[in-house]
């Protein structure tokens, strides 16, 4: 397994793992530092183990990561959108090239806007002079999902967090972008001490009703440990899950 930084600089210690875009978010119990810590429990780097059953477990297939690369970002649709995923990974599943994009989170929340929320106010700064295209890249990730076509403000998705799409949206894109078969978003969650339990299962009611949404099935609480899919995004074969430690 090659886990590399964006520039080609091999990682050989969580300490030198590639710093988030914000600086305060490499904290001691925070998401960013906990995922980089988890691929550091041995005396080598190694997939977390949780990651790789949770992958096994659906597949039932070998699992190989190839490359691994911290904070990678993918555009996205429309000038200026960029997803940062905070690990991309490729990997083999049995024979199938598959892209894994991880988000780590500990009480962070999917965003400080829904989607509707965030096109509503892109639209309001487009209406005061902003130039902006964040509107239309809105409609295009939107219009990617397998979900009933409608209007931003009263699709599927519109009341779920902002990032939960653009997570799923880039993962995709990355799996092309790779030449890769499947697209796997798993969202890595850490509870480390002095969470707030509110955020946590806030977070856990919006990862549900977004999975719920997407294919149909019942995501009770969370499913920890369970990938849902495939759902189809713009053709890509993606799966989405969920994993606790």
């Amino acid at each position: 397994m090659e886990l590399v930084k964006k520039n080609g600089e091999a990682i050989q210690s969580w300490q030198d793992w590639e710093r988030p875009m914000r600086e305060y978010q490499w904290k001691e119990g925070r998401s960013a530092m906990e995922v980089a810590k988890s691929w550091f429990r041995q005396s080598v780097s190694a997939p977390p183990k949780e990651i790789v059953q949770l992958l096994f477990n659906h597949f039932q297939q070998n699992i190989e990561f190839i490359k691994v690369v911290p904070e990678l970002v993918t555009p996205l649709p429309e000038s200026g959108g960029m997803r940062n995923h905070d690990v991309a990974c490729t990997c083999m599943i049995g024979k199938s090239k598959a892209t894994v994009c991880i988000e780590g989170k500990t009480d962070e929340s999917f965003g400080e806007q829904t989607v509707a929320q965030y096109y509503q106010q892109m639209k309001n700064r487009r209406r005061a002079g902003v130039s902006t295209r964040v509107p239309e890249r809105i409609e295009k990730m939107v219009s990617m999902l397998p979900i009933p076509p409608a209007e931003v403000p009263s699709c599927a998705v519109a009341d779920n967090g902002y990032q939960l799409v653009t997570a799923l949206v880039g993962t995709a894109l990355q799996a092309r972008i790779d030449h890769s078969e499947l697209a796997i978003l798993i969202i890595h969650e850490f509870h480390t001490d002095g969470l707030d339990p509110q955020k946590i299962q806030k977070n856990i009611q919006d990862y549900s009703r977004f999975v719920n949404k997407l294919t149909g099935n019942t995501c009770a609480d969370g499913a920890n440990g369970k990938l849902f899919g495939p759902i189809e995004v713009d053709g890509v074969a993606c799966f989405i899950g969920r994993v606790v430690v």
